[in-house]
């Protein structure tokens, strides 16, 4: 028999995994419910008012909350919203008379679990209360690979940022240097950089980019990639879409390059093309979500020979595609994604090649 028909906590090694608060006004409901679950293992406690159960979450957080919509003072409603803010990983469960329905159904959109209406009987709440731990453990192990991925980002931001300053960068040949160590054991990456100056030189001239602002562009074209080196590899070589934790991640790597750099004196001129170079024209690209149509030039320069290079190579998830189809899919997102004069200039700069 599974634990859903006996309604069983399921099993895990997180502590909090058979606790369950429950927030209802009336005494007698209280006490059934704490019975009925206490009768099949799991640690009940039991309060009568949504400021007493945020207080009893803060000393000891559950892994469900029961909540009963209708309370004297602080509603249910109130409670979840808080409890949603403040703990996360608690599973909440609404508790509702038949008027209240519409209104717990309505809470679902905003991460309730489950509601019960009464009179509900001890076969639906251990029903619910289940289905509360099941997506109390996801969110816990959510929570863990999130902390251990942050952990190692890190990690490979302090190996970075010492070989960043043991490099002394004031040349092109110490940021080469620098660069060839730090890509030491991803060569596809050292040659993608290069690749992209090369593009985005070719591109800032025909351009008419100021000759002084020329190398700023080089450099930021070498280094655009720079902060994905504090990426996981778990991340970077997933053979899968990303969830919305891990793709919050990825999208913080422009603005880790563009800090490390801009304390390099060296280098600061680029720090600005690197944050940016990952921003789209209608506003939709990242770190801050800017219209690209606000960001330098250089940077838009550094979109479009990025994405063609990295289309043109194969990745875990895809093929490669040929010269032809990357200029084609450019075009197809010029004005949304890159800037429409770019994108008209680089198809003079691949036909020059």
């Amino acid at each position: 028999m599974s634990e859903a028909t006996t309604g069983a906590p399921p099993s895990t090694e997180n502590a909090r995994a058979r606790t369950v608060l429950i927030v209802d006004d009336e005494n007698g409901v209280r006490d059934l419910m704490t019975r009925w679950l206490e009768s099949v293992g799991y640690s009940v406690t039991a309060v009568g008012s949504a400021e007493d159960a945020l207080a009893e979450l803060e000393a000891s957080p559950a892994a469900v909350a029961l909540c009963d919509i209708r309370m004297p003072g602080r509603d249910g409603l109130w409670l979840a919203e808080h409890i949603r803010r403040q703990h996360p990983e608690t599973a909440v469960i609404m508790a509702t008379g038949v008027q209240d329905v519409s209104a717990a159904v309505e809470s679902l959109r905003t991460g309730v679990i489950d509601y019960l209406t009464k009179p509900f009987g001890r076969d639906r709440l251990r029903e619910a209360v289940v289905r509360g731990l099941e997506w109390h453990e996801a969110a816990w192990d959510a929570r863990r690979w999130r902390e251990s991925l942050e952990q190692e980002m890190s990690v490979r931001r302090s190996r970075l940022v010492d070989a960043i300053t043991s490099s002394q960068i004031a040349d092109d040949d110490r940021l080469d240097a620098m660069l060839a160590m730090v890509t030491l054991t991803d060569r596809e990456a050292y040659a993608h950089a290069y690749r992209v100056a090369a593009l985005s030189l070719s591109l800032g001239r025909l351009l008419r980019v100021a000759e002084a602002d020329l190398p700023a562009l080089e450099h930021a074209a070498l280094l655009h990639d720079l902060g994905k080196l504090t990426i996981p590899e778990a991340i970077l070589r997933k053979p899968a879409p990303l969830t919305n934790e891990e793709q919050t991640l990825i999208r913080l790597h422009p603005s880790v390059g563009s800090d490390l750099i801009a304390a390099v004196p060296y280098l600061a001129p680029a720090a600005p093309v690197v944050r940016d170079a990952h921003e789209r024209m209608d506003g939709r690209g990242y770190p801050r979500g800017i219209h690209a149509g606000d960001v330098s030039v250089s940077a838009r320069i550094v979109a479009v020979a990025d994405a063609f290079d990295t289309m043109t190579r194969p990745r875990v998830f895809r093929d490669a595609l040929n010269g032809a189809e990357a200029l084609l899919e450019l075009e197809r997102c010029s004005g949304s994604q890159f800037d429409p004069r770019v994108v008209e200039a680089f198809r003079s700069v691949i036909a020059a090649q």
